[in-house]
């Protein structure tokens, strides 16, 4: 049986984007921007960033 796929409201969608940046930041700092992780996080990072536009963008459509 396949699991559902979860789903962030905007507010918990921007919470989750600040730790991810947090996280980011820690890590370019402490393993250098180049480094395989880092990059992993920051792509990441856009991922949810472009989910949290797209959810904002309906919502303001929607209004």
């Amino acid at each position: 049986m396949g699991r559902e796929p979860l789903v962030l409201g905007p507010f918990e969608l921007r919470l989750y984007i600040e730790n991810l940046r947090e996280e980011l930041i820690d890590i370019g700092q402490k393993k250098g921007l180049s480094h395989q992780l880092t990059i992993q996080v920051s792509e990441q990072l856009d991922f949810f960033l472009n989910e949290y536009k797209k959810a904002t963008d309906k919502r303001t459509n929607l209004q």
